[in-house]
């Protein structure tokens, strides 16, 4: 796919919890990734945007808008997804609740080189 992207994300794979960062369309199919060799990619991209299209819904039914971001906190780590254009997002699986900040950073520093890298694909 695109350098560009694909250096992008492994910044956030440079932090140590980071398991997986990868650009996702919204209907599931990877678009380009970084991810720890024991993460099984296809199928975490694939539930991860019914995540992005559950918060959707529930933004809508209480009248909040469209997702910003949104933070799924588990006893053994986050998974965050953002949309990054109307047809993409991203998606952090980290296995460190405390690194919860760090990822949040990174995600606000990147986001629009990834839209810019994504969009020269």
């Amino acid at each position: 796919m695109s350098a560009r992207l694909q250096q992008l994300l492994d910044r956030f794979r440079a932090a140590n919890s980071v398991e997986l960062a990868a650009v996702v369309a919204t209907d599931g199919l990877l678009i380009e990734s970084a991810a720890g060799p024991d993460v099984d990619v296809d199928a975490v991209c694939a539930v991860a945007s019914n995540g992005l299209a559950m918060a959707e819904a529930l933004g809508r039914e209480i009248a909040r808008g469209g997702t910003v971001q949104t933070l799924l906190e588990y006893e053994q780590g986050i998974v965050l997804i953002e949309p990054i254009s109307g047809d993409a997002m991203l998606l952090v699986l980290a296995d460190a609740r405390e690194d919860l900040g760090y990822v949040r950073f990174l995600v606000a520093k990147h986001r629009d080189d990834l839209l810019e890298a994504l969009s020269a694909i």
